[in-house]
């Protein structure tokens, strides 16, 4: 049907960037080559501060700025996640949002999620997991000797296969600079300091 539509344009868009580029960029699919790709900045910690003060004041509620910047860092920009803890903020809030309702929400949001985020890891090898808490800890150089021992990778061969069957999980993604990072930030957070937590 797209094919024989005229002066029509598309935008589609989403956050599992593997996902998209293989629908796009793999020869044997059928938009491959469809149209422009363009890869999207998170939304600014600034203007997350200004839209979330913005839509407490719609509704008669107050935040602060200091704490509207709170929510964005939680859930490190990613749009559908800081607009759920916001939301989650809002129908804690009476009058006056406060740390402690921030909090509030935040460990809720964690919570309601757990089940999912162990579904996800009873899906993953013990190594996956072990680079996933790799990633987690912010570590850079995974095929040093240190790295491998410490978080049980194997050999630094392993690396390469364990990047790239959890990049087509959508679990991480791989920033310019080659820097890899968890794509979800719920999910990071719970890895270090919920599952982390339980198996020691």
């Amino acid at each position: 049907h797209w094919q024989t539509h005229t002066s029509v344009c598309y935008c589609l868009y989403g956050s599992k960037r593997h996902m998209l580029l293989d629908i796009f960029n793999d020869y044997s699919m059928p938009f491959y080559k469809f149209g422009d790709i363009l890869f999207l900045q998170k939304i600014k910690r600034e203007d997350w501060i200004t839209f979330i003060s913005k839509r407490f004041a719609d509704t008669g509620k107050q935040i602060s700025d200091e704490l509207c910047g709170m929510i964005a860092d939680k859930m490190k920009n990613h749009p559908y996640y800081t607009q759920q803890l916001s939301q989650q903020t809002w129908l804690r809030t009476l009058d006056v949002c406060s740390e402690e309702i921030v909090a509030e929400a935040f460990n809720s949001l964690i919570g309601q999620l757990s089940l999912l985020f162990t579904n996800i890891i009873d899906s993953l090898t013990s190594r996956q997991i072990s680079f996933l808490i790799a990633v987690a800890d912010g570590i850079v150089n995974f095929s040093s000797k240190d790295v491998l021992k410490q978080y049980q990778l194997g050999t630094s061969a392993n690396i390469k296969n364990l990047r790239k069957a959890t990049l087509e999980k959508d679990l991480i993604d791989i920033l310019p600079g080659n820097v890899i990072e968890i794509q979800d930030p719920a999910f990071e957070y719970w890895l270090k300091n919920g599952y982390q937590a339980s198996a020691k």
